[in-house]
């Protein structure tokens, strides 16, 4: 019997982050998989991060989703704001008939700051999106998953709780504490048949558009052009070698592994795509 995954065909997936980098290419992959999907992202800027989402990237997502011959919901949401989650969660369920299967907490922003200059409010945006805005989407989803004794909720973490990175030092916090909900969220919702997995991703190769923009974000800040970033990035962290540059379709295939049936029994595990950065 050939391998394949099993067990995306018809389900509803959310995943926030969705209209550009690691979210899109999730959503679109979800898509070809025979998925429904619900893209939820920030389409206003936030003070001194790199850009971010639009509106018009989020309604692109939605019409490459239908390309593919899926259902798509536009949800434009910044996390951070409960009140915002609670209304696009509802509109998710609503739009799917009451039933989410499938979580991805994909959201993220970053920035560089020394410790000694950390910026109050970048401090409190990366904090508030990874940390405390992913805990308001669970909150919402999660009474869902547990009425149906059925559900799967996958974190993205990273590659940096491996190894550290100077300057980054709230991003690298959040990304701990997401790796820290997943294990505890694991635990709680084990009793209702619920799987809680993360995965701690490399550095991702930047892409144009509504490709993966971190590298791109902070490259502008470091005054580097962003292959000369991803190449700092991946060179300092990963292990040697041509062979270990990650691609954003890396972080896709462990996304959709960990979301299939295949994956049934792994549950508050993190799951290293990291070129070797957790070893080294």
């Amino acid at each position: 019997m050939a391998a394949a995954l099993r067990g995306l065909e018809g389900k509803n997936i959310l995943i926030t982050g969705a209209a550009k980098g690691q979210g899109l290419s999730h959503a679109l992959a979800f898509a070809d998989a025979g998925a429904d999907v619900a893209a939820l992202d920030i389409t206003e800027p936030i003070p001194d991060i790199y850009p971010l989402a639009t509106a018009q990237m989020l309604e692109d997502t939605v019409r490459e989703i239908e390309s593919r011959g899926r259902r798509a919901i536009p949800l434009p949401c910044d996390i951070r704001d409960e009140s915002q989650v609670e209304a696009n969660v509802a509109k998710a369920l609503e739009y799917f008939d009451g039933r989410i299967d499938v979580l991805v907490c994909n959201a993220g922003v970053a920035a560089l700051d020394t410790i000694q200059g950390m910026r109050s409010h970048v401090l409190d945006a990366v904090v508030d999106t990874i940390v405390k805005g992913h805990t308001y989407v669970a909150k919402y989803v999660v009474p869902n998953m547990i009425g149906r004794r059925a559900g799967k909720i996958i974190n993205i973490s990273s590659g940096v709780t491996g190894a550290g990175h100077a300057q980054l030092s709230h991003y690298v916090a959040a990304k701990h504490a997401l790796q820290g909900l997943t294990s505890a969220w694991a635990f709680e919702l084990a009793e209702f048949d619920i799987n809680v997995n993360c995965i701690a991703p490399a550095t991702i190769r930047p892409g144009d558009g509504q490709g993966s923009g971190m590298v791109w974000g902070l490259a502008g800040e470091a005054g580097m052009a962003p292959d000369e970033a991803y190449e700092m990035f991946s060179a300092a962290g990963n292990m040697p070698g041509s062979k270990w540059r990650t691609e954003v379709q890396h972080i896709t295939d462990a996304v959709l592994f960990l979301a299939s049936d295949n994956a049934d029994q792994i549950t508050g595990h993190v799951l290293r795509v990291d070129a070797g950065m957790g070893a080294k």
